[in-house]
């Protein structure tokens, strides 16, 4: 199951929990997966800055997801990254994204990847 992680602005809980919703079901619907089959989780930026000054905040998601077929991962990443902007206001290139399938060690079990 994806889980997709946002480092962003909070609003409230009810914009924050219809946000996340729309990223899970733009990455579900590229993936084929049903809706609830992916989870996101809010973490909320409360300042970005350069070496410099502070910035307007750059919304970022990863996806911590099992290996896919690259098309999957680039397709769902290309939509992530659309909603990410549409949901946060800003501009496409003002947004972050990637899918992270490195070794995953639950806390009880075998560790994959």
């Amino acid at each position: 199951m994806p889980v997709i992680q946002v480092t962003a602005p909070s609003a409230d809980p009810d914009r924050d929990a219809a946000r996340l919703t729309a990223l899970c079901r733009a990455v579900a619907a590229e993936l084929g997966l049903p809706d609830s089959g992916v989870v996101a989780v809010l973490a909320p930026a409360a300042v970005t800055v350069t070496g410099e000054a502070s910035v307007a905040a750059w919304p970022l998601a990863v996806v911590h997801g099992s290996r896919r077929p690259a098309a999957a991962t680039d397709a769902a990443l290309r939509a992530l990254g659309r909603t990410l902007a549409r949901e946060w206001g800003v501009p496409h290139d003002g947004v972050w994204t990637e899918w992270s399938a490195g070794r995953l060690a639950p806390v009880a079990g075998a560790a994959r990847g």
